[in-house]
């Protein structure tokens, strides 16, 4: 009986929120009317729902509907509230989904709501922290420093006499944005369902992924961590200065640092007059996003000016960590391969590098993607380094990605993204800016270093006791399958279409296989053999390394490159 129940409270359960939700799809759906979205969402179902399906656009001005479509997808979402402004902007991040047009557009959303009361931040802090604003610190400004979608700062002075910024989260806004959430996954869906060329594009996982991305941003404490490994990263660096964060007084919904202000990245008059060199400012600026790129590979994701002030000595200060970009090693040395690849005008090099970072791995047709690669080349790197624009390069190179139908992780877009702003702000102070000439030594180290010895050897004893394990194993792997093989539970369809030799082409195919596979095997042993060997320690020695596992070691270099060799000459590799 329960059983049979359960779908049935599933369902009304669905239906009961769907019914609290009708008002905001409501509002949603009129707001995409007035806008002239009706016609790209089929939205003639929900139409009839919320009963308007004779319903006309409707505008506030007679020439709203003659503005751009991505002007127009702009003021729709800036009028429909926090999550969906979240939403553009986070999709302006996203250059292989929006074309540039729409990119120019959305980098202007703006939040435009109310601040809502002190008394209001007091209780939500006292609730959060366990204890009043009062009992925590000597001062707290009620008025606000600013306000934004999701929580607006007020300036506080603790019992010690340090400064400090009081972020709070705006009362009630979780339920809210979970809402939303939810109608936009439903119009995901619906527009995966009823728009072919929309859903070429996967909209429902863009959705998921923006999901994920917004309520890491409503949990504060993800903020904190990521202040505080953005700190280490630059501890003991004079160019750049982190908050502390105040760990006492942060939680879900709050979040304490340390108080840091200065001038306007932007102003150069101000810079000036304050004596800072809005050059050396901008090279700083440069190197510290190259720095956090390609050594750290934990990035600030959105290094716009209102997030960034400059303190005394021209030191950078930065707000806002809320949204931060990661980059595996791997990654980043891809990244620093196509950087280098674009810098060195090297079109194969840059097309790996694509390839190594897509989800795919792969491309249809190379020939095709290395031609379309030489042809971008020739129009936007055939000059001088200090005359290319990366940020417009790196743009126009996510065109010839969504060509070839390459999908990147996200990070790789933050990445573009936050390259893009620190460019734009340092060419805005130091017209003559070399952005790539600075960012390239960053790029050649990052490759350089993988050939290390230091870095070989440590590879080749993770290699060592990976296959150390596999050798292990694969006895007792082998025992279980040849087994199974014997009891006929697995069962390997052969087919044979018998060449008019007969079998003696397959049996010295056989062998060759056998040969290669036997000789691999070997080689493989005598290289884990000398690895060990060497580790040992085991006198005598020669430059403070093993004779007998270095003889080994080349011994073992020497067969897997007749192998590799053998293998390339018959048509391999």
């Amino acid at each position: 009986m329960v059983l049979v129940l359960v779908p049935v409270i599933t369902q009304l359960r669905s239906a009961v929120e769907f019914a609290a939700q009708l008002p905001r799809y409501n509002e949603i759906i009129r707001v995409l009317f007035k806008y002239g979205f009706a016609d790209v969402l089929k939205l003639v179902a929900l139409q009839r729902i919320m009963g308007i399906e004779g319903a006309e656009l409707q505008t506030h001005e007679s020439g709203l509907l003659a503005k751009p479509p991505e002007e127009r997808l702009r003021l729709a979402l800036e009028e429909l509230g926090p999550t969906f402004i979240k939403f553009g902007q986070i999709l302006s991040s996203r250059r292989d989904l929006v074309n540039n047009d729409f990119y120019i557009e959305l980098i202007k959303l703006q939040d435009s709501v109310p601040t809502f009361p002190g008394s209001e931040a007091k209780r939500i802090f006292s609730q959060q922290i366990g204890i009043t604003v009062e009992a925590a610190f000597s001062e707290f400004d009620e008025n606000p420093l600013a306000g934004a979608s999701i929580a607006q700062v007020h300036r506080a002075t603790t019992k010690e006499g340090a400064v400090v910024a009081v972020k709070v989260q705006r009362p009630d806004i979780q339920p809210i944005i979970e809402r939303d959430l939810s109608i936009l996954q439903d119009f995901a869906k619906l527009l995966e369902h009823q728009v072919p060329d929309i859903a070429a594009l996967n909209p429902v996982a863009i959705v998921q992924e923006f999901s994920e991305t917004l309520l890491k941003e409503l949990d504060f404490t993800i903020e904190a961590a990521n202040a505080e490994r953005f700190g280490q990263q630059f501890e003991g660096t004079q160019t750049i200065s982190v908050p502390v964060v105040l760990r006492e007084f942060s939680g879900k919904k709050i979040l304490t640092m340390e108080f840091i202000a200065g001038y306007p990245v932007n102003d150069l008059k101000i810079l000036r007059k304050h004596h800072i060199d809005p050059v050396l400012l901008s090279e700083n600026i440069s190197i510290l996003i190259y720095e956090q790129i390609f050594e750290h590979g934990f990035f600030h994701a959105d290094p716009h000016p209102g997030n960034m002030t400059v303190l005394k000595g021209g030191v950078l200060g930065l707000y806002d960590y809320g949204m931060m970009g990661e980059f595996a090693v791997s990654f980043r040395s891809s990244v620093a391969h196509l950087i280098a690849g674009l810098a060195e005008q090297d079109s194969r090099q840059v097309m790996s590098a694509l390839i190594d970072m897509s989800e795919e791995g792969s491309v249809s047709n190379p020939d095709k993607m290395l031609r379309d690669v030489e042809d971008f080349s020739n129009k936007h790197l055939n000059k001088p380094l200090a005359q290319i624009n990366l940020a417009h390069v790196l743009n126009s190179l996510l065109e010839l990605l969504r060509v070839q139908r390459l999908r990147m992780k996200g990070s790789f877009y933050l990445g573009i993204k936050a390259l893009s702003q620190v460019e734009a702000i340092g060419r805005d102070l130091n017209p003559e800016l070399n952005f790539v000439e600075i960012g390239q030594p960053f790029a050649v180290k990052l490759i350089a270093d993988k050939y290390k010895p230091a870095h070989l050897f440590n590879l080749l004893k993770k290699l060592s006791g990976a296959s150390i394990d596999f050798l292990e194993e694969f006895p007792s792997d082998f025992r279980m399958l040849w087994n199974r093989l014997r009891r006929g539970e697995i069962n390997i369809p052969l087919q044979h279409k018998i060449d008019p030799e007969g079998f003696e082409p397959l049996r010295v195919t056989l062998d060759l296989i056998a040969n290669r596979l036997a000789n691999a095997i070997l080689a493989a042993s005598v290289l884990i053999c000398s690895s060990i060997l060497i580790l040992s320690g085991l006198p005598p020695k020669i430059w403070n390394i093993p004779v007998i596992g270095l003889i080994g070691l080349i011994w073992g270099t020497y067969m897997c490159l007749r192998l590799a060799f053998s293998t390339w000459k018959h048509g391999g590799l």
